[in-house]
């Protein structure tokens, strides 16, 4: 590998060397500490019934609930215990009558329970068991959706795709379409510093992986790189510190760096890293930030080393390894990423191992990980063997 902190300035993609592109950014946000407050302003005078969806526990949830029924709504609570199945999403649209808004206060899974129900309830559908049987997920224009994310690590609030756990099938799968996409996405770090150490842990890794791969997508165009860019070590700076002291200036940093991962990864795809816990997730039925956080240092290894003679692709990558070292530096000189691999041993992030994962499993998931949607942005092809070896990195 390149030394660590060598530059590759005037590598990257000019505007005038990229092929034509779309930006996608339709949600409305509001950032900054605080902001949970304004969620009363953005509905009626008039008390509205608002399906308000929250965690297991309810608690970073709480002060926004609670300024919701001053402001006397009408509120029916969703609680969201897990991922969404098409269970947990049929049995929270029963009895479900004359809504009008949904406010959705939670992490990754909660955010996409409210962005489905918001769907569905808008187009008055349950969720079929063959997912091709649903029609398109048009444009809302009946319900009205606000996100509030208490974890900073998926972006959930402004992307158009909601993950479904479908155990029938031992699989995650995504349903997409603009009916997903919240109106409004608030944003307020305060929410998310009450995350407990791991949860903290694993989101930040999500988002940090994310930045990382829509930054070396296939697909990235200038505008999810002008996101993804600063945001790579900004993200590891952050996430360093909010686990070694949980400094409230560490968790604004991290909260813009979720916000601009999925800004970015809704324009530019993600990686095999992505694709890889796609299938793991459904499997194992293990966090999604545990699983990226896994599968980032591995997955970044073999990108590097099969990306020697794709100059900018290379040297894209060699970028986020340079961000890497500088936080976490290396405690063996010959590998870059080894003080970050120690770093998040040290905090007890799991091995694949500690899911359950056996070892012959690894060719099948490997497989399948190489066709999942994700990996189809990789930022270079990579072939079933390239998958195996990742994944005995990861075990």
């Amino acid at each position: 590998m390149e030394a660590c902190g060598q530059q590759h300035a005037g590598l990257l993609n000019e505007v005038a060397d990229t092929p034509a592109f779309n930006i996608s950014c339709p949600t409305a946000v509001r950032f900054g500490l605080g902001r949970a407050t304004e969620v009363a302003t953005l509905l009626p005078d008039t008390p509205v019934h608002v399906v308000f969806v929250q965690g297991a526990s309810g608690r970073a949830a709480a002060p926004v609930l609670s300024a919701l029924r001053s402001a006397g709504h009408d509120i029916t609570i969703v609680s969201c215990l897990n991922e969404p199945s098409i269970d947990s999403i049929n049995a929270a649209l029963s009895g479900l009558i004359d809504v009008s808004h949904v406010i959705a206060c939670g992490g990754g899974a909660v955010l996409d329970m409210g962005k489905a129900l918001a769907a569905l309830l808008e187009m008055g559908l349950t969720l079929p068991d063959d997912f091709a049987a649903l029609p398109p997920l048009v444009e809302r224009t009946k319900i009205s959706l606000i996100a509030m994310p208490t974890t900073a690590g998926t972006g959930a609030e402004v992307t158009a795709n909601v993950v479904i756990d479908v155990p029938a099938k031992r699989a995650k799968i995504s349903i997409r379409g603009p009916g997903l996409i919240p109106d409004v996405a608030i944003i307020d770090p305060a929410l998310a510093q009450s995350a407990p150490p791991l949860v903290a842990l694993q989101s930040g890794l999500d988002a940090v992986t994310q930045v990382i791969e829509s930054y070396t997508s296939n697909a990235a165009t200038p505008f999810s790189s002008a996101l993804c860019r600063p945001a790579i070590g900004l993200g590891l700076r952050a996430l360093r510190s909010i686990i070694e002291d949980n400094n409230i200036s560490a968790w604004q940093n991290m909260c813009w760096v979720s916000l601009s991962s999925g800004m970015a990864l809704a324009n530019s795809g993600l990686g095999a890293a992505h694709g890889l816990a796609s299938v793991l997730g459904g499997q194992l039925g293990a966090p999604h930030g545990a699983l990226c956080g896994r599968l980032l240092i591995p997955t970044l290894r073999m990108n590097h080393q099969r990306s020697v003679s794709e100059q900018i692709v290379h040297a894209r990558i060699t970028e986020c390894l340079t961000d890497i070292c500088a936080v976490f530096p290396p405690s063996r000189p010959s590998d870059l990423l080894s003080g970050f691999e120690d770093w998040t041993e040290a905090h007890a992030l799991p091995r694949l191992s500690d899911f359950g994962m056996r070892a012959d499993q690894i060719s099948g998931l490997a497989a399948r990980g190489q066709n999942a949607s994700s990996s189809q942005k990789n930022a270079v092809v990579l072939d079933v063997a390239d998958y195996i070896t990742i994944l005995q990195d990861a075990y």
